[in-house]
């Protein structure tokens, strides 16, 4: 049957519902996964999964890549989010491409990253992506044995973590973000946190997985996904991940940043010996970090919540730090100069 450019609006529609024709072009996605050090491989079953959620959901269809030069203002436009899959390596775009894909993400486009997406530009060459992704991945060592078994659990509210009705048991190579390189990037809003994994002091609870809104575009990353299963036999990593996708491209409604932060007072700033808190709500914990994402100090609530709070700075070296203030479903970050 032809379409006649003179349809009118009724037939119209009634072919697209009888005859199932579309009116309307999918959006689309671009998984990245070139790698120019460790090659996971798990990868081919990480984009067949992305592809398979895109077709069972409508929402999106699959377009992948290793090749560099598809980073470029015109190729980049088409795409509501890219997904960085295991990528790993220092020098997978060039100055050029990097500029391409800072100017996409500051355009209002989505980024995904899964599992050794932290384990890219390491050397810290590229911050504008080491803060895009919120972490590196620390070496020697960079994570436990890839079959070990550990629990996570929910620190805030997302579509990617809320249809967890518990806390959530894994077997996965966990990374350590805590030394020798390590970096996590403080206004990250945590999503899952994983037990201790071990008695180093690396092995501590620590975020698994995390989104925000970053310079006009919004982030989501998770560090599972390190085995093939993950991809074929994890219900749960399957639909964290796609809520992953879904946030990045904005489909996904009532989700932002925005909603997670609180009204924080921090005076005096720059401050030298000590610095005042206050808050609009009360608080169940407070974080001290300095400019590579590493705690300093932290206070937590106990029998009354925390609504102002003096810490001492007198002994901190001069430097940027932030204090990270954690309510019952809020989360907000403020910046301060020790002089």
């Amino acid at each position: 049957m032809k379409c006649s450019a003179l349809l009118s609006k009724n037939l119209l529609l009634t072919l697209v519902f009888f005859c199932g024709i579309s009116l309307f072009a999918q959006d689309k996605i671009l998984v990245f996964t070139k790698t120019e050090g460790f090659r996971h491989e798990s990868i081919p079953a990480g984009v067949q999964m992305i592809k398979d959620l895109g077709v069972d959901n409508e929402l999106w269809e699959t377009e992948t890549t290793e090749d560099s030069t598809d980073f470029n203002t015109q190729n980049l436009s088409q795409y509501k989010a890219v997904v960085w899959c295991n990528t790993s390596g220092e020098d997978l775009l060039n100055v050029e491409q990097q500029k391409a894909f800072e100017d996409y993400i500051e355009g209002g486009g989505g980024f995904v990253g899964i599992h050794a997406a932290t384990d890219t530009y390491r050397s810290g060459s590229w911050p504008f992506y080491n803060e895009l992704v919120g972490g590196i991945v620390q070496t020697e060592p960079n994570h436990t044995d890839s079959d070990y078994e550990a629990t996570m659990t929910v620190v805030n509210e997302h579509p990617a973590v809320d249809f967890l009705d518990g806390p959530y048991t894994k077997v996965e190579e966990y990374y350590y973000w805590k030394i020798n390189g390590g970096y996590l990037y403080p206004e990250n809003i945590a999503l899952l946190q994983v037990e201790s994994t071990g008695d180093n002091d690396y092995d501590e609870a620590r975020p698994i997985s995390w989104y925000k809104e970053y310079k006009g575009g919004r982030s989501f990353y998770t560090a599972l996904g390190h085995n093939a299963s993950d991809y074929t036999d994890d219900p749960k990593f399957i639909r964290h991940v796609e809520e992953g996708i879904k946030y990045a491209m904005g489909i996904t409604l009532g989700v932002s940043t925005k909603e997670k932060q609180m009204k924080l007072s921090l005076y005096p700033n720059p401050s030298q010996e000590k610095v005042v808190l206050e808050s609009e709500i009360p608080l169940t914990g407070v974080r001290l970090v300095d400019i590579q994402g590493h705690e300093v100090k932290r206070v937590r609530a106990n029998e009354q919540p925390i609504k102002r709070l003096t810490l001492d700075s007198d002994r901190l070296p001069r430097g940027v730090y932030f204090v990270i203030a954690q309510g019952e479903r809020s989360t907000s970050t403020v910046k301060f100069v020790k002089r």
